[in-house]
């Protein structure tokens, strides 16, 4: 019986200890059993029989390794920055990853992530072109969602191209069909490290603001709030933005091997 009562007490005192442990706050995304996570811009599923590639940015990662930590599934929603208090307010959303907090009202809290990014370019090697001046009147190719990179091209006077997604941009650059691919400048180290991007690792000197992502998530959820911030603090300890660049860069060099090197099933 004294053996029993011990076993009882421990296992009360692991549930416990489990029910301490589950992170406090966003208690909507936990009644519905979904996490919704608001992104800037999310791309149109692709048509039946189309090729399933890598979205430009690490929108969609963050938002799937924010609900594994919540231990709920994700579903993304469009969601501009102007609209997001709105979005916040209506309950349409959980939390929202924005690449600027300006302008947010009060009911609406601010969480930085730590991470951030700006455009840099992806070159053939045996080019010339290292300023920005250099671009003028050369096409500039980049994912249509990457709405920075198309401006940042603009401005140098670039014949600025978009595609669907990052890798068609970069299957065009080493085709030929393009002189120069723009991409995000934390991503671009980890791509040209493959052995068949090493003929494309030029660049130009640093152009352009660096944006800060950053969370929205309604000011009156303090619980959500406090969890937010240490979550970021844990994924900066865990080298998490340095894992999810990695993966991103060969999940895209793996979608260019495809397009490039693999015959189209679908002709």
């Amino acid at each position: 019986m004294r053996r029993l009562s011990l076993a009882l007490l421990t296992a009360c005192a692991l549930l416990t200890g489990m029910a301490h442990a589950q992170p406090a706050g966003f208690a909507a995304a936990k009644a519905r059993g979904e996490l919704v996570v608001g992104v800037p811009y999310l791309a149109p599923p692709p048509v039946a029989g189309a090729k399933i590639r890598t979205p430009d940015g690490l929108d969609a990662n963050m938002a799937d390794k924010l609900g594994q930590s919540l231990g709920l599934p994700v579903r993304l929603h469009q969601v501009a920055a102007a609209d997001a208090a709105a979005a916040l307010s209506a309950g349409q959303v959980d939390v929202v990853l924005a690449d600027s907090a300006a302008g947010q009202p009060q009911a609406v809290a601010v969480q930085p992530t730590g991470y951030g990014t700006r455009p840099k370019a992806v070159i053939r090697s045996d080019t010339r072109w290292r300023k920005p001046s250099d671009v003028q009147g050369r096409s500039v190719c980049m994912a249509e969602a990457a709405t920075d990179a198309r401006k940042l091209a603009e401005s140098w006077g670039a014949v600025v191209r978009t595609y669907r997604v990052p890798s068609d941009a970069l299957v065009a650059v080493r085709e030929g069909a393009c002189d120069i691919g723009l991409v995000d400048d934390t991503v671009w180290e980890p791509l040209v490290r493959f052995p068949e991007w090493k003929k494309f690792s030029s660049t130009l000197a640093p152009d352009g603001a660096r944006r800060d992502r950053v969370w929205l998530l309604p000011a009156h959820d303090a619980a959500g709030r406090a969890w937010l911030a240490d979550e970021m603090r844990a994924w900066d300890r865990a080298g998490a933005w340095k894992a999810m660049t990695a993966k991103w860069a060969r999940d895209v060099a793996f979608d260019v091997y495809l397009d490039q090197e693999v015959p189209d099933c679908h002709g």
